[in-house]
């Protein structure tokens, strides 16, 4: 079976971690692929509020029309532990509504995947701390 090496994820342990899964835009752009990103910072992730911690970003890149998610970028708290959900969900095609649809247990570093696919559609800073 051939490898698809956009699915491995890689993380740099620095401090906040940075973690990487697929395509970034400029790659997907550079492949021909029509997509849509979108970034929001982790301080409206609710862990990173509790934990005092609100330092980084995640970035989603999803491939229109299709919503089918293609990258993931993060940089923040316990990065290179959330990327692997991003690298299941590009390993299985998931789209925003399926890590929308994803229940996450509260509060963790990982509900900012969820948060993030929520962007595409709504203002995440309106949402109150237990709406996602």
């Amino acid at each position: 079976r051939q490898v698809d090496h956009t699915v491995i994820p890689r993380t740099i342990f620095t401090d906040p971690q940075v973690a990487v899964v697929g395509l970034t835009d400029e790659e997907a752009n550079a492949h021909g692929i029509v997509c849509e990103c979108n970034t929001i910072p982790l301080s409206v992730v609710p862990r990173a509020g509790a934990i005092r911690d609100t330092r980084g970003v995640i970035k989603m890149v999803l491939e229109r029309p299709t919503r089918r998610v293609i990258g993931v970028s993060m940089l923040g708290v316990n990065a290179g532990e959330v990327i692997h959900e991003a690298a299941m969900g590009l390993r299985f095609g998931a789209t925003t509504d399926d890590f929308i649809d994803m229940i996450h247990v509260y509060p963790t570093m990982a509900e900012a995947l969820k948060i993030v696919a929520i962007s595409f559609t709504k203002d995440v800073n309106k949402l109150s701390c237990c709406a996602t």
